[in-house]
C-alpha cells in the first residue's frame, strides 16, 4: 500500500499583515503558533499573493452564511460547520453578536455594507469551498494541540480553513478547549502543497529514509478500520504504538505528533477519486504508514522532502487520472 492510499479577473483585496516572532524552528510550540497569524489591511495581493485573516467564530459564521447564500444546495467542509463548534447548526448567533461580527467584517473589508455582501474577490476565494476540484483535509497534532485544516484548490486558487484545540486537564480528565477562532487563506497563485504542509508538525532536520518494517500489534484492527471509513483521526490510534514499534524502525522512542491527510476529487469521467495519508513524528524521525493488517502495520521512516514528493503526485493523480484522457 503506498503512502497515500487511493480509493477508487482576481479582484482586489485589502489585508493586514503582521509579523509574529518566530520561535526555534525545533520548537513544537512555534508550530501551535503557524495558525495564529493575523493579517493587516497594508497590501492587495495579486496573482501569487497570499492573504490571511484570523476571525473570531461569528465573524466566520458570518462570511460562511453569505456564502451558503450564493450557492443554494451546497456547503461549506462539515469540520467548521456551526455544530463542529459545538453551536446549532441554525441560529447561531444573537442579533447582538451578528451586529458585531458583520461591523468588523465590514472594517476589514471582507464584506461590503452592512447587508453582508461579500467582496468580489472574496467570493471568488470563498467558492473554491464550496465547488473545489480537490479538497483536501488536514487533522494533525503535535504535544497538546490539535489542529483542523480544510483546503480547496481549483483554477490555480487556493483557500483554506484552519482551526485548532489544546488538551488541558480539568477534574482529573483531559478535556479539549477549542480556540475561538478560523484562520482564512486566499491565495491567488496555486499554494496547495504549501497550505497543507503549514499544517503538519515541522520536520525534524536531520530526520533521514528507511525501510518499510511490519510491526505486530493486537490494536492495528482500528486503524484498518478507520482507514477504510475515511476517518480523520487516524493517526490518534497510532499515537498508542508501543516503543517497540518505533524501536525496530530504529526511530526515537517518543511520538511528538501526528497527520491524517485525506484527498478528494470528482472527475467526470472515473467519477469520485481520493486519498488516505497518515505520518508520524518523534523527536528525530519522520514515519509514514505504508499499510495496516488486522494484526500489524507497515511503517518506515521518511523525511518532510519525501512527503511533500508524496502530496504532490496524489494531487498530481486526482487532477489528472488514469484512463481519464
Amino acid at each position: 500500500m503506498p503512502a497515500l492510499m487511493g480509493s477508487s479577473p482576481h479582484g482586489s483585496l485589502p489585508v493586514r499583515r503582521v509579523t509574529m516572532t518566530a520561535r526555534p524552528s525545533g520548537d513544537l510550540a512555534g508550530w501551535e503558533d503557524t495558525v495564529s497569524i493575523t493579517t493587516h489591511r497594508s497590501a492587495r495581493p495579486g496573482l501569487g499573493r497570499v492573504a490571511r485573516f484570523r476571525l473570531d467564530v461569528g465573524e466566520w459564521l458570518v462570511l460562511r452564511e453569505a456564502l451558503c447564500a450564493e450557492a443554494p444546495g451546497r456547503t461549506t467542509p462539515a469540520s467548521f460547520d456551526p455544530v463542529a463548534f459545538g453551536l446549532p447548526a441554525t441560529g447561531a448567533l444573537g442579533a447582538d453578536e451578528r451586529h458585531r461580527a458583520v461591523d468588523m467584517l465590514y472594517q476589514r473589508k471582507l464584506v461590503l455594507g452592512t447587508e453582508v455582501r461579500l467582496h468580489p474577490a472574496v467570493l471568488l476565494g470563498l467558492r473554491l469551498l464550496l465547488e473545489p476540484q480537490v479538497r483536501i483535509e488536514v487533522s494533525s497534532w503535535s504535544g497538546s494541540t490539535a489542529l483542523t485544516q480544510a483546503v480547496a484548490w481549483g483554477a490555480g486558487r487556493t483557500t483554506a480553513l484552519a482551526r485548532r484545540c489544546r488538551a488541558t486537564s480539568a477534574h482529573g480528565a483531559d478535556v479539549a478547549e477549542q480556540e475561538g477562532a478560523v484562520e482564512l487563506t486566499l491565495c491567488g497563485g496555486g499554494g496547495l502543497i504549501d497550505e497543507v504542509m503549514r499544517a503538519l508538525p515541522p520536520g525534524p532536520p536531520a530526520a533521514v529514509p528507511g525501510e518499510a518494517v511490519e510491526v505486530g500489534w493486537r490494536e492495528s484492527a482500528a486503524v484498518v478500520h478507520a482507514l477504510r471509513t475515511g476517518r480523520a483521526d487516524v493517526a490518534a490510534h497510532l499515537s498508542g504504538l508501543p516503543d517497540r514499534a518505533l524501536e525496530l524502525l530504529g526511530a526515537a522512542s517518543r511520538l511528538t505528533g501526528g497527520a491524517s491527510i485525506i484527498g478528494a476529487t470528482g472527475h467526470p469521467r472515473v467519477g469520485t477519486l481520493g486519498f488516505h495519508g497518515v505520518w508520524l513524528w518523534t523527536e528525530n524521525d519522520l514515519i509514514e504508514l505504508v499499510g495496516a493488517t488486522s494484526d500489524s502495520v507497515t511503517l518506515r521512516r521518511s523525511t518532510a522532502a519525501r512527503l511533500r514528493r508524496s502530496l504532490l503526485a496524489a494531487v498530481t493523480g486526482l487532477l489528472h487520472p488514469a484512463g481519464a484522457a
